[in-house]
């Protein structure tokens, strides 16, 4: 029998990160054990989850991870072995994929290996004969299959060995799956929590809502490898539509001017469509679809040639919507290359709970820019038309204001159109003058609860007054030293994990020089890989706006940002 106690005295270690190389960890150790009990080469783990991302999420050949250079998201679980082993329920053994005919029949292999990734043939397919598939269930529901494979000189596989590795799945593959599931949990909220959170400071700062940031959630918690998304754009009665089309890792921002749907449109609430609802490519949809485009001179020829694209590849889809009390406010569209994939299309329940949020937030959009048509309409044409009708009645009845029954209702209109102006703008962003040092103690203090295993020091040098005033907002700089705590999180535990004895630590120093406040943050941490590189480059363009800077060293890696402040009066800080 296969042990896995040493397995499981690794794991929770492992897993206290919460975040993707987390799970890999986790993967590379189970496969490990696998690898190293029944004598194999390769070994790969596929995830299938329902409403997830499907993918080889895992690959090791000759006891070292294999880079997976080439997207392993495209991977189909209903073709070639591991499709018998889906339709089945039971794992399979073969003795040499490259033959013509294995004991099941005609070899599903064979039929797939031309469509598959020329350097994943040649590197993990081409050396190897025999193979073991065997599936990793949760509820009767497989939510992974584990593939090991012996090189050509080898023995194949036998009966007892194809025993020991189901023991193993039946006895530890539920627990195992139950880690994994738990830290793709985390990830995702982290990753719902980080896109959502921006959005709404976005919102609040009146800046440009990254829309292709919003949909990121789609496409790294879904086995959608092609999608839309569209997001109605001004106030209520404004046609604008905004089409986000992604394809793989390619993602495009198109603004559709006064676009009107059709009647069935999925981009109406008031249809008798039933969502989620599912299709096809080259379904009455998709064709309607193409031919709307063809018809719109405003779309730019790149701009055509990727949305045909991204049309053309789609063989299923999955389409949600976001209408909130009555509101077209848009439509996420899920599809793949992949026919027949509703079922791995379909969102998860966390992501489901993001798309209700994300509705709330795009619903609070539309109601600012409402709010802000208002106040201009109220402003233009309401008091150059009530000022002309005074006008022209005082110019043609000079007595008229005289008359408490004219007088009274002007008064009244002009009150209600200013009342008017002023109520559009409730929404409209305001800066204020916020005591720097008392707003980095609270902040820091609430990071400190965040990450209690990392030691987290804040030093103000020096005689730093309390009355040193920067002018910004919340959200701003919340946006910013939230940035900063993330990156440093991920580079403390991508040290961890090559030396578990190392405690995580975070100095934030902060003094005040001429007319500026300098704050420098500094990590133990090593560099790791960054996924979208969006994190620095929005500080960068926070720290423009405020009038500040930022700067990157390396030996030691810090962070050094700039605001410029001002000395606040007596006066101003009873205000």
């Amino acid at each position: 029998m296969l042990s896995a106690e040493n397995l499981f005295e690794k794991i929770p270690v492992l897993a206290i990160s919460g975040d993707d190389l987390a799970v890999d960890s986790i993967l590379y150790e189970t496969l490990s054990v696998l690898l190293k009990g029944v004598d194999a080469d390769i070994g790969q783990i596929n995830l299938l989850p329902r409403g997830g991302r499907v993918e080889k999420i895992c690959i090791i050949k000759d006891g070292a991870p294999w880079p997976m250079g080439v997207d392993m998201h495209l991977f189909d679980p209903s073709k070639g072995f591991t499709g018998l082993v889906m339709a089945t329920g039971q794992s399979i053994r073969v003795k040499d994929i490259w033959a013509e005919d294995v004991k099941e029949g005609a070899n599903p292999f064979l039929k797939l290996a031309a469509e598959m990734n020329v350097h994943y043939i040649n590197e993990i397919k081409n050396p190897v004969a025999s193979i073991l598939i065997l599936p990793i269930k949760k509820n009767n529901d497989i939510f992974c299959t584990i593939e090991l494979s012996r090189y050509r000189r080898k023995a194949p596989f036998n009966a007892i060995e194809e025993k020991l590795v189901n023991d193993f799945a039946a006895r530890y593959g539920s627990l195992l799956m139950d880690y994994v599931i738990d830290v793709r949990t985390r990830v995702a909220i982290n990753i719902a929590h980080r896109k959502l959170t921006t959005i709404a400071r976005l919102i609040a700062s009146n800046a440009k809502v990254d829309y292709c940031d919003a949909v990121e959630a789609y496409r790294n918690l879904t086995a959608a490898d092609i999608g839309f998304a569209f997001f109605r754009t001004g106030g209520f009665h404004s046609l604008s539509l905004r089409m986000i089309p992604w394809y793989g890792d390619e993602v495009r921002e198109i603004l559709l001017p006064e676009f009107t749907v059709s009647d069935d449109s999925i981009l109406r609430s008031d249809t008798e469509l039933q969502f989620p609802l599912e299709g096809e490519g080259n379904d009455r949809r998709v064709v309607r679809f193409c031919k709307r485009l063809d018809g719109i001179p405003s779309l730019g020829r790149n701009e055509r040639r990727f949305t045909r694209k991204c049309v053309e590849h789609i063989k299923s889809y999955v389409v949600y919507p976001l209408h909130m009390l009555g509101q077209d406010l848009g439509a996420i569209l899920l599809a793949s290359h992949r026919p027949h994939f509703w079922n791995f299309l379909h969102m998860s329940p966390f992501l489901s709970l993001y798309n209700s949020l994300l509705k709330s937030f795009l619903l609070n959009e539309r109601v600012s820019h409402q709010l802000s048509d208002i106040s201009l309409q109220a402003h233009n044409p309401g008091f150059y038309c009530l000022a002309a009708l005074k006008g022209n009645l005082i110019k043609k009845h000079p007595d008229a204001f005289s008359d408490a029954e004219i007088s009274r209702p002007i008064k009244i209109m002009e009150d209600l159109l200013d009342s008017f102006h002023k109520d559009g703008q409730v929404l409209k962003c305001r800066e204020k003058d916020i005591r720097f040092s008392m707003w980095v103690r609270a902040f820091v203090k609430q990071m400190i609860a965040y990450f209690p295993a990392f030691e987290i020091n804040l030093n103000i040098e020096g005689n730093f007054p309390d009355n040193c005033l920067i002018r910004t907002n919340e959200e701003q700089l919340e946006t910013i030293f939230e940035n900063l705590f993330a990156n440093s999180k991920k580079a403390i535990n991508t040290r961890q994990r090559v030396d578990l004895s190392v405690k995580g630590r975070i100095d934030i120093n902060i003094r005040k020089r001429k007319d500026r406040i300098g704050v420098k943050f500094q990590d133990n941490g090593i560099s790791y890989k960054t996924v979208s590189g969006r994190g620095a480059p929005l500080i960068r363009n926070i720290m423009r706006d405020l009038g500040g800077s930022m700067r990157k060293y390396k030996n030691p890696y810090c962070i050094y940002l700039t605001f410029p402040y001002v000395v606040g009066t007596i006066k101003e800080e009873l205000q």
